[in-house]
């Protein structure tokens, strides 16, 4: 084999490489039928509206504790809580995560399903990335208001991450999905969540591509010396 075509060839895998793609949350379909690999606040998991609250579970139907937002729309169990209680008050739902390094994209997805009845200030959702101990915040990733009366059945949701995790490259970090209730009782509502995924694509490193390039090289060479030594 020609060495300049090698070089030409490696030049051009060089360019052309994909980003490799990595799912980093786990459980993040709640198909495990619980919680594992998240954690709650712990603010009670039996209540029903408005006597106690009730924080995020999974089940396999609707189980808001309140108004009902349907049973899961992909696969067999969602995580739910009543997005009303004893204000002011946050139920938060939270994974540690490892951040890449070498970050060219990244995207969070999810699916919600939210019914509200109430008076007051709005109720919200937001989607946060804390420090490692889950006590300091580093940014807000999303967020969403609801007021008055409403309805939202099982819709799918994705926000383009990337700048946002770009300055905590190599780093663990918290994930967190809070619901927000600022008043005590002031109408029945329910959130679901379910189908999250934080997919992180990643350059490869460019000593791992020099490898794959020798060892392409080092092929070229062997087949060259067969060639010659037939000749």
């Amino acid at each position: 084999m020609n060495k300049s075509i090698v070089f030409v060839g490696f030049s051009l895998f060089l360019g052309t490489q994909p980003a490799m793609a990595t799912e980093i949350l786990t459980n993040g379909n709640f198909e495990t039928g619980d919680l594992t690999g998240w954690t709650t606040t712990g603010l009670g998991l039996t209540g029903t509206c408005p006597s106690a609250n009730r924080d995020w579970n999974v089940a396999a139907s609707n189980s808001t504790g309140c108004s009902s937002v349907g049973s899961p729309s992909e696969g067999g169990y969602a995580a739910y809580n009543m997005f009303d209680g004893t204000g002011p008050l946050t139920y938060t739902l939270s994974q540690s995560i490892n951040i890449l390094d070498d970050i060219s994209s990244a995207n969070l997805s999810w699916m919600e399903a939210t019914s509200w009845r109430f008076s007051g200030a709005d109720r919200i959702f937001s989607i946060d990335l804390f420090d490692a101990a889950g006590t300091t915040l580093l940014t807000n990733l999303f967020s969403e208001n609801f007021s008055g009366n409403g309805t939202n059945p099982w819709n799918n949701m994705s926000v383009d991450i990337t700048s946002d995790l770009l300055a905590y490259q190599g780093q663990t970090a918290t994930l967190g999905f809070s619901v927000i209730i600022p008043l005590t009782w002031s109408g029945p509502a329910g959130f679901g969540l379910d189908a999250v995924s934080l997919n992180i694509e990643t350059v490869p490193e460019p000593a791992s591509l020099a490898l794959i390039g020798l060892g392409l090289a080092g092929l070229g060479f062997s087949r060259r010396k067969k060639t010659l030594s037939k000749a």
